[in-house]
């Protein structure tokens, strides 16, 4: 009989979720590895390149209050910067759905929207000047829903720290 996987639960909060946090080492996170050891490493094109992320090797669940649900990961990546701590996160959830947005609002208040021909983008700029982004494709596929962090003044995370799901 094969175990069922633990499955980690991380809340939602300004750095990021759970321990998983902008600023931190990723070594120093249990769960964590470089993203070239990575299974699923050949679904994905990161941008600059692969020794800049890790990822989270295990089951995941984001949950936003006490009492919630969560939204179970498919994957969870961390960008890290030339001195080696994270400056970006990537949370791609299993399930998307409209009310997605709606949860993350519960947390971190009324975000900034933006609609383009490519999906939604919902913003949030938190007190400890993290930007959180929720992007929801218009084609409604789960697998391109992604919710990013990075602190806000930090451009290099934003322009150069890309993740692109191969099809």
């Amino acid at each position: 009989m094969k175990a069922i996987p633990h499955q980690h639960s991380f809340r939602f909060h300004n750095l990021g979720i759970g321990d998983i946090q902008l600023g931190k080492k990723p070594e120093q996170i249990p769960g964590m590895l470089p993203f070239p050891s990575y299974t699923g490493k050949n679904n994905f094109l990161v941008y600059p390149d692969a020794a800049h992320y890790h990822a989270f090797n295990g089951t995941a669940r984001g949950t936003i209050e006490k009492d919630d649900p969560g939204i179970d990961l498919q994957h969870l990546f961390t960008g890290i910067n030339d001195n080696g701590f994270i400056n970006r996160i990537f949370l791609y959830p299993q399930e998307a759905n409209e009310q997605l947005a709606w949860r993350l609002s519960q947390l971190y208040g009324e975000p900034f929207i933006g609609k383009g021909q490519s999906g939604v983008q919902n913003t949030w700029i938190t007190e400890s000047e993290t930007e959180v982004t929720l992007f929801s494709p218009s084609d409604h596929k789960t697998v391109n829903t992604v919710i990013s962090f990075r602190f806000f003044y930090d451009f290099p995370a934003l322009k150069e720290y890309i993740i692109e799901g191969r099809t």
